[in-house]
């Protein structure tokens, strides 16, 4: 399928023409958005553009120029209007930032391109050469979004971003009804949103760096330290790592230094650095180390390879064949690591677990699959050893 060239794009940078279109966009049944944005030394993106594309045309939002978003905010929350975009979770991330919430509901192509059987993380220009024979440049997207004027490559480049996305969201939209997996789209889409939320959570940070073998006191002391880098970066508005790096936070909380002396081998802890941070950083260590044991976090299960290799094979197997016959990639059905905390955790507590992960759709396509291969009893039996061995 061919489609015409799109027309130029708009660019949008009156409030009153904003409220004109919005007041347009909001009688559609989709529009298509994106995001042009400058973040490299900002913990915040700083926000350029938000594209749109309706039924009409493209417009370019120059966020630098309008000053009344109220109708992107009635936008974004129209329950009417869905919001089609192409591998959302660093927009979603900056609609909350801008708008104080994310769009919904939404319709990621990305995501029902996979279900249909198009392929695994597919960019958004193979997707518009794979349904419309149509081949876009890279652009400049690595361009500065701020500056003003905008070029005509930047204009062109940013219009292009959303100009195929209504297009590929109905071509995308009937395959999903041919092959019955819209509830399975709509689900993937809430995850989107979910981990969108999530990722928002000054403990989201902290979760990332969790790594197995680490102690309780350990964690407890990575816990502390992560929040106090997620609250100084973001009072300043500057990258995490500009505060410290992650594997300095990490074995900060491995190490549980008590003096400044020990502070010297830590991993890419500087002097400048020590002598800004250290006090403060061997106070949260203190802190951490006080903590009564039952306030301690949980330890993170290791993969356990040695003692779960047999059931996580052939878990890797079922996985393997179950998405080969979905045609969707076995990665996108269950994640290795997933995967390999699914039989580890099934073998550690005793009994068959269901990782929270596989759930919906893709428990309801495992499942039988696990039932009619045997693997329940398999595994059961493997239980039953490993604990007999343990004792």
């Amino acid at each position: 399928m061919t489609l015409p060239p799109p027309p130029t794009p708009e660019v949008v940078d009156r409030d009153d023409r904003l409220a004109g279109l919005a007041e347009r966009w909001l009688r559609e049944p989709a529009v298509g958005l994106d995001t042009e944005f400058v973040r490299e030394r900002t913990f915040f993106a700083r926000l350029g553009l938000i594209q749109v594309a309706d039924s009409e045309g493209c417009y370019l939002v120059d966020m630098v120029a309008i000053t009344d978003r109220s109708p992107l905010l009635a936008l974004v929350q129209a329950p009417d209007v869905t919001k089609v975009f192409h591998s959302p979770s660093e927009d979603l991330e900056i609609f909350h930032h801008a708008l104080g919430c994310a769009p919904e509901p939404l319709f990621d192509c990305q995501v029902a391109a996979t279900l249909c059987g198009l392929g695994g993380s597919l960019g958004y220009v193979h997707l518009v050469s794979r349904l419309f024979d149509v081949e876009l440049g890279k652009g400049v997207q690595r361009s500065n979004w701020l500056r003003r004027p905008l070029s005509e490559e930047q204009v062109r480049y940013a219009g292009l971003d959303v100009a195929y996305l209504l297009p590929a969201c109905e071509r995308l939209q009937a395959r999903l009804g041919e092959s019955g997996r819209e509830t399975w789209a709509e689900e993937e889409f809430d995850r989107l949103l979910q981990n969108a939320r999530a990722r928002l959570d000054p403990a989201w940070s902290y979760n990332r760096l969790r790594r197995p073998g680490m102690s309780r006191r350990q964690l407890a002391t990575l816990e502390a330290l992560s929040a106090w880098r997620e609250g100084r970066a973001r009072r300043r508005d500057v990258p995490r790592g500009f505060v410290l790096k992650d594997e300095t936070l990490v074995d900060l909380a491995r190490r549980l230094p008590r003096t400044a002396e020990d502070l010297v081998p830590v991993k890419n802890l500087g002097p400048r650095q020590a002598r800004r941070y250290g006090p403060r950083l061997l106070e949260l260590v203190r802190g951490a180390r006080s903590l009564p044991e039952d306030r301690l976090p949980d330890r993170l299960e290791r993969s356990g390879r040695r003692s779960s290799s047999g059931l996580s094979d052939d878990l890797r197997k079922l996985v393997a064949g179950v998405a080969a016959d979905l045609d969707v990639p076995a990665e996108f059905l269950v994640p290795r690591r997933t995967l390999e905390a699914w039989a580890t955790r099934s073998l550690e507590r005793g009994v068959w677990v269901w990782p929270a992960e596989v759930d919906g759709w893709r428990r309801s396509v495992l499942e039988p699959e696990v039932e009619r291969s045997g693997l329940l009893e398999s595994g059961l039996a493997r239980i039953r050893r490993n604990r007999s061995l343990r004792r």
